[in-house]
């Protein structure tokens, strides 16, 4: 099984704080480019990612992964880097990373060695996540995502707790996989990253007025190239 591409039409989700639908614009992801989904707070750029990830149903729409044999497909063909971190507290840095292993990916062990000197995680191998900082917490799962071969990689955020040449190195290594065929998207504020994405897709809650109640809101966007 390989997937060729996301596509996601018609999204729509009811959300509570404050208490509005979001309708999203149809997003296609195509293997070999790197797609970054922009926009402000509250906007539903995480709620996106989970879309795309199979981790979140729409409330109306459709999301299609194109290729795919399962519906959402297995951890072997999307990789996500979620926001909120996704590491096992007993384990160590090296154990997190390869941890993917045990839904059925193949990783190489050269390929883990270059990814961690790359991300600065090299000294760490045998440390404990929880005695890391959120930084190096943050790129561990960047490594796990990156140390496969997924078919598509989805990056909420992935440079939020980073400094300059750390979130360099993790667009560089995206940008890598993106040319090697890998279908790529990363959610971000960030507007340098978003800069050099091959397209980005800027999301944008409509404004409301008054001191009333919220109504609904449509998510509005803009896509460049």
């Amino acid at each position: 099984m390989t997937i060729t591409g996301v596509r996601a039409t018609s999204v729509t989700k009811r959300v509570d704080q404050p208490p509005r639908t979001l309708t999203f614009p149809d997003v296609e992801l195509t293997r070999g480019e790197l797609v970054a989904v922009t926009g402000p707070t509250a906007s539903g750029k995480t709620i996106l990612v989970n879309f795309l990830a199979g981790w979140d149903r729409p409330d109306s729409g459709t999301v299609e992964w194109v290729g795919a044999s399962a519906s959402p497909p297995p951890w072997s063909a999307v990789a996500v880097v979620p926001q909120q971190f996704a590491l096992v507290d007993e384990l160590d840095v090296i154990e997190n990373i390869t941890l993917a292993t045990r839904a059925g990916v193949e990783l190489a062990d050269d390929a883990i060695a270059e990814l961690m000197e790359a991300l600065r995680l090299d000294r760490l191998v045998h440390r404990n996540v929880q005695e890391i900082s959120v930084g190096e917490r943050q790129r561990v799962m960047v490594a796990r995502a990156l140390a496969g071969t997924p078919d598509v990689i989805l990056a909420d955020e992935p440079v939020a707790h980073q400094d300059r040449q750390n979130a360099e190195t993790v667009v560089r290594l995206l940008r890598e996989r993106a040319a090697r065929g890998t279908a790529c998207l990363v959610a971000t504020r960030e507007a340098d990253i978003a800069a050099g994405a091959d397209r980005r897709i800027e999301l944008a809650p409509a404004s409301h007025a008054g001191d009333g109640p919220w109504s609904d809101e449509t998510v509005t966007t803009w896509i460049s190239r």
